[in-house]
Parts: structure tokens; C-alpha cells; sequence
């Protein structure tokens, strides 16, 4: 574990600066915005169902940061993750990362973790952190100090807490989901290096057009679109249409009682998307991913 560890801290030192850029943007962004602009509250039929409060704009405030932080990270994990698999090989440091105590397992087991996990939630953290100095400013400008200080933070603090174990686990479980194409497109840019990701592009878009025009078989297509609604649910709101479970909030008044229903449906929502899991499709979705990170495995053992 000690060995691991410093391959996590590895990853941390040789990115930490872009990544504390991209997890400040957000917060900073909206705090300029809120500094030098005008905070106007306008929640259309809530409006007119209810003055919209502080309340609700700590809540908007709070809730998009967290998830503007989340994507972002995400997203430059997920686009960053093909050049990982020969990082080592183009900054000439692979000899020195084989001849270190610590097996290809661990090693691919850090890089993927920290950039695929660890920084998005480290990410979603710092974003309802941030979310929450924010607020302080956007409702001081548009109802006063006094109401921020007013609001039911021990109620809103336990709700944000929950959520982001919800997005933490959904995070994973979406990773989890699209593992064949993260993993895949990793693999074929260490075997192909600057070409794989066009090559797995190519293979899919040619190969899903031979098969559905000529063939009358859109497997590719029906496989791709699996994987991303599949991802998605199991980030946030599994269940969807008339069998999601869910609440409304039509007024001001009724956020407490919503905040009172939030740990009931995330824990819904959660065990809603463990129990997609147990479906053929996730086991092929994993066996396609371990397939992926075996090819990764065995490319590092050849000393690339």
C-alpha cells in the first residue's frame, strides 16, 4: 500500500497545477461574475407561485458549481486518458517506472484511479465547497448578509453531503459502464500510439456503417447507445419516465420538505443503479473493459 500510495502522489505532483486551474475556474468564474454583475432571481412559474428566497438561490448556486466542477474534471480525465497509456514512453521516464518494486498491476491501477476517480471526486468537493463561499456572496448582493447566515445549513449541509456520496458512487458506476471505451482507446493508443484513437473512431463509425447499411444489424450503434444511457443513469436519476421516483418543488415553501424526501430518493436512485448492474450487458461491458486494460497490462510489460 505504501508502494501505491506514492504512485498516487506521483500522478498528483505531475498534474497538480492544471488541475487546481480546472477546480478553481468554476468557483472563480461565478464569483467575478457575482463581484462585478447584478444577482437577479427569476425561477419563472416558482416565481410567480412565490417570491423565489435565499434559499433557493443557495441551492442553484451550490448545486451548479458542484456540477460544472464534477464535468470538467471528467471531462479532462476522460479526454486526457488515451495519451496515459504512452506518457511514459514519450517523456523517456519508462525505464526508470520498470525498474522501480512495484508490478504493472499497481502502476496501471494508480494512473487509472487518481485521473478516473480520485480527481473528479476530488473535483465535485471542491465544487460544493466553493459552491457554498459563493452563495454567500450571490445571496448577500441580492437579499443581505443576514439571510445567508439564516439559512437551514444543517439540513442543506447533510443534503449536500448525501449528494455528493450519490455522484461519488454514480461516478464509479459510470466508469464502470464505459470501460470498453475508456480502456479500449487506451489500449490502442499504446500499441498504435498517435493513431489508435483514430483507429478505434474508424473501426467503430466504418464498422457500424457496413453492419447497419448492408447487413441490416445496427449492433454497434444499439451497443454504443447502451453504454452511454446506461453511464448516465447510473451517475444521477437511474430510473427515468413514469418509473422514476422523484419529488417537485413548485414554491419556496416546499424546499424543506424536499430536503426532508432527499435522503429517501438518493438512497432509491443508488440502489436503483446497483441493481442495473446485474445484467448481462454490465458483465460484457466489464469483460470488455478487463480485455482493454489487458492489452494495457501486456504493452507495459513489453517495456512500452
Amino acid at each position: 500500500m505504501k508502494r501505491f500510495k506514492t504512485l498516487l502522489q506521483r500522478e498528483w505532483m505531475q498534474h497538480q497545477r492544471g488541475w487546481l486551474v480546472l477546480m478553481a475556474l468554476p468557483i472563480v468564474v461565478i464569483t467575478v461574475a457575482g463581484l462585478f454583475g447584478e444577482v437577479h432571481a427569476d425561477f419563472g412559474e416558482v416565481e410567480r407561485a412565490g417570491p423565489p428566497g435565499a434559499l433557493m438561490v443557495a441551492l442553484a448556486t451550490v448545486c451548479s458549481i458542484g456540477a460544472l466542477s464534477l464535468t470538467l474534471a471528467w471531462l479532462a480525465s476522460l479526454l486526457q486518458s488515451p495519451g496515459l497509456a504512452r506518457r511514459d514512453v514519450q517523456d523517456r521516464s519508462i525505464e526508470f517506472w520498470l525498474s522501480l518494486p512495484t508490478s504493472h498491476l499497481q502502476s496501471l491501477g494508480a494512473t487509472l484511479l487518481t485521473h478516473l476517480l480520485l480527481f473528479p471526486w476530488l473535483a465535485l468537493l471542491v465544487g460544493l465547497a466553493g459552491g457554498l463561499l459563493a452563495s454567500l456572496l450571490l445571496v448577500t448582493k441580492a437579499f443581505g448578509i443576514g439571510a445567508w447566515f439564516g439559512l437551514p445549513w444543517a439540513s442543506l449541509i447533510a443534503a449536500f453531503a448525501l449528494l455528493a456520496l450519490r455522484l461519488m458512487l454514480g461516478l464509479l458506476l459510470a466508469s464502470l459502464w464505459l470501460s470498453p471505451l475508456i480502456l479500449g482507446t487506451m489500449a490502442a493508443s499504446a500499441w498504435l500510439k498517435r493513431w489508435g484513437v483514430p483507429v478505434v473512431v474508424g473501426v467503430l463509425v466504418f464498422g457500424g456503417l457496413v453492419l447497419d447499411k448492408v447487413y441490416g444489424n445496427p449492433i454497434v450503434w444499439e451497443l454504443l447507445r447502451t453504454l452511454t444511457v446506461k453511464s448516465s443513469q447510473a451517475l444521477i436519476v437511474a430510473e427515468r419516465g413514469d418509473a422514476a421516483v422523484g419529488f417537485t418543488i413548485q414554491n419556496q415553501d416546499e424546499i424543506g420538505g424536499a430536503l426532508q424526501q432527499l435522503p429517501g430518493w438518493l438512497l432509491h436512485d443508488a440502489g436503483s443503479a446497483l441493481m442495473a448492474l446485474a445484467s448481462p450487458a454490465f458483465v460484457g461491458a466489464l469483460l470488455a473493459g478487463a480485455a482493454g486494460f489487458g492489452a494495457l497490462w501486456l504493452r507495459r510489460q513489453r517495456g512500452a
